[in-house]
């Protein structure tokens, strides 16, 4: 079953990105509660790219699935199987051809 998602591990992404956002808010409840100013440095890098990071790992996965067949077979070797049948074809029609240009000639 290659090119489709196991939904294990469909389902494993999801719990990982459900706790990781679990732990963000806590981590951000905790720290507003104890400190009761701004946050640090470090939870305002998290807030700030966090969203461009998940934003390319998002366009990193539609991408590499939109290089797939809905086979699970790669855009190259689909061309590479056409190239084959195309020149299979291009045989056969020569075939053809010369057996209607022999049989005209007699």
């Amino acid at each position: 079953m290659t090119g489709i998602t196991k939904p294990r591990s469909w389902f494993l992404s999801v719990a990982l990105w459900i706790a990781l956002v679990g732990a963000l808010v806590v981590c951000f409840t905790l720290i507003n509660k104890a400190g009761g100013g701004s946050p640090s440095w470090v939870v305002g890098l998290i807030v700030s790219w966090l969203p461009f990071v998940v934003l390319v790992g998002v366009w990193v996965w539609l991408s590499r699935r939109h290089w797939r067949g809905s086979s699970g077979t790669s855009w190259v070797d689909l061309c590479e199987r056409q190239v084959v049948e195309t020149q299979r074809t291009n045989a056969l029609l020569e075939r053809i051809a010369a057996a209607l240009e022999k049989h005209s000639a007699s």
